[in-house]
């Protein structure tokens, strides 16, 4: 069965990012950029890309370089991704990309830090969490999530979701909304979507109320119940690979975790030639630790 980020319907709701292209021995969906100078390349769908259990890799490259494109970088997630070995044949750009953060039903039981608790605890005076119908409150969650873009600043980043990417994700097979509410109103709920025995976190968001009852922590406490179905939920990515201080979404994130994983960046240079004039173009080297290089963030 194909997992929901794999089709092309959901990569179709990502257009501010590129334009969806399905790759058929891969069986996903990328999409497709402008890169400069009227070349083009190619990014995996957010957050993951999911390839299918018998995907030829290699072949996949090959489509996207006879399509013209100057490279290609996705990033996958340890429970969904081919062997390492068979990335590290076909991709020629591997790192460790950001440390996952998962409750694993077949690890020894969680153990939540006295100050989960206490605010787990302090939420659930304040808040009822349920799962809900995310298209009969789509209204409500938009509102939250365009609170989380003012609040961070995501405005013109890839973060800064269209309406149209909240609609495809209410009509996405295996996605489950779990939300705070507090006198009827939703104030904090977090996205996931799920296939077979796993779950992975979409999208979390609360308003100003959430904030202010710590709101997530009795949602994401929730979520472990409420997806008994599921063996492993992924809460997502921290803010680096592990190595640096903890922040506090790292803090946060594992305070409901007992397990971790790395999710892997890969990227390939499908058009040497073109991969160099962007890179000259851009100020950098083409084997900038930045991958493309061409698209590395200036200061």
């Amino acid at each position: 069965m194909t997992h929901p980020y794999s089709t092309i319907e959901y990569g179709g709701s990502l257009r501010h990012i590129g334009e969806p292209v399905f790759i058929p021995e891969w069986g996903t969906t990328v999409l497709r950029r402008k890169c400069g100078m009227g070349y083009h390349d190619a990014i995996g769908t957010y957050p993951i890309t999911v390839f299918k259990p018998d995907c030829d890799l290699a072949g996949g490259l090959d489509r996207l370089a006879r399509l013209g494109l100057v490279s290609v970088v996705v990033v996958v997630e340890n429970a969904l991704r081919p062997e390492f070995a068979e990335l590290e044949r076909n991709f020629d750009y591997i790192r460790a990309f950001k440390t996952h953060y998962l409750y694993d039903r077949a690890v020894l039981p969680i153990r939540h830090s006295r100050n989960h608790r206490d605010k787990v605890r302090r939420a659930a005076r304040v808040v009822h969490v349920e799962q809900f119908d995310l298209a009969a409150r789509l209204d409500e969650w938009n509102s939250l999530y365009e609170c989380l873009v003012a609040r961070l600043n995501l405005v013109n980043t890839m973060h800064a979701f269209p309406r149209s990417h909240h609609e495809a994700l209410a009509r996405l097979p295996g996605t489950v909304a779990i939300g705070a509410f507090a006198d009827g109103r939703l104030v904090s709920c977090h996205v996931w979507v799920c296939h077979g025995d796993h779950a992975m976190s979409h999208l979390v968001a609360s308003n100003e109320d959430g904030y202010a009852y710590r709101a997530s922590y009795a949602v994401n406490a929730a979520s472990i119940d409420l997806l008994a179905n599921c063996r492993t939920l992924n809460f997502g990515g921290g803010a680096g690979t592990g190595n640096e201080a903890a922040t506090g979404l790292d803090r946060f994130k594992r305070g409901f975790a007992n397990t971790t994983a790395p999710s892997l960046l890969c990227g390939k240079v499908l058009d040497t030639d073109a991969y160099s004039k962007l890179s000259r173009q851009a100020g950098v080297r083409d084997d900038a630790v930045y991958f493309p290089a061409y698209r590395q963030p200036s200061g």
